[in-house]
């Protein structure tokens, strides 16, 4: 994992070159994905992307608003996010059905104030013999659940019920989280080398210099999911 020198801006042209390298040599050998032509990269337009901004109530952050302007909306390779798009109803991300677009300019949340208020919730947990009690619990615990993502994207899916978030409202704007509730109860941040969280920049880059490592130490003969990515792989450390 290289270290990203404070100050010092990032050329998203050069990497837009780069992820076109990465995503031909890594496209067709996903698994489940038997194409064998590269998917495009189709960044935005600036009056696409302000517009989407002026609908979802929030600009996005730097790293990522210039990775939609230079390089991709989203897509496979070097890692899959999901894509920023217009549908029939708006601006959303495709095959999102967590995020809270309404809810993108609240600000993330204090992660270790829901400690208690889960220890909390799981206390007032009725019988199961009182269904209208239980039905207002779970009710509850739902409204908990989304309430912690509050001002993060669902960037994109990892499976297992493990979702990768860019947050883009409040102290953690910008920087990438992983929700690893389906197991540890607990949203933690994604770290750099030095301990500082991770930004949308760092953690795309690393990405980047993985699939180009591995590619070079396997003379391009390489699938996507044995790319190990340091930022990444520590989300459970």
């Amino acid at each position: 994992m290289r270290l990203r020198l404070p100050g010092v801006e990032t050329d998203w042209h050069a990497v837009r070159e780069r992820t076109l390298r990465v995503r031909a040599a890594l496209t067709g050998r996903i698994r489940f994905d038997f194409s064998r032509t590269p998917s495009p990269l189709t960044p935005l337009t600036e009056r696409e992307l302000a517009e989407a901004e002026q609908q979802l109530g929030v600009v996005m952050p730097d790293g990522y608003r210039q990775f939609l302007l230079y390089v991709d909306s989203g897509g496979t390779g070097p890692v899959t996010m999901r894509r920023l798009s217009r549908g029939p109803g708006g601006w959303a991300w495709e095959n999102d059905r967590e995020t809270e677009l309404a809810a993108l300019a609240t600000p993330f949340p204090d992660q270790d104030s829901y400690e208690d208020r889960w220890e909390e919730h799981e206390a007032a947990q009725p019988p199961r013999s009182d269904e209208t009690a239980w039905a207002a619990w779970n009710q509850r615990g739902d409204a908990l659940h989304q309430a912690q993502t509050a001002g993060a994207v669902y960037l994109s899916d990892d499976g297992c019920g493990f979702h990768t978030l860019l947050v883009c409202s409040g102290a953690e704007r910008g920087n990438v989280w992983f929700d690893r509730r389906a197991t540890s109860d607990d949203i933690v941040p994604l770290r750099n080398r030095d301990d500082t969280h991770a930004s949308f920049t760092d953690f795309y880059l690393d990405w980047l210099d993985a699939a180009e490592q591995a590619l070079a130490a396997k003379r391009g003969r390489v699938r996507r999911y044995e790319v190990r990515a340091p930022i990444y792989e520590g989300r459970f450390g």
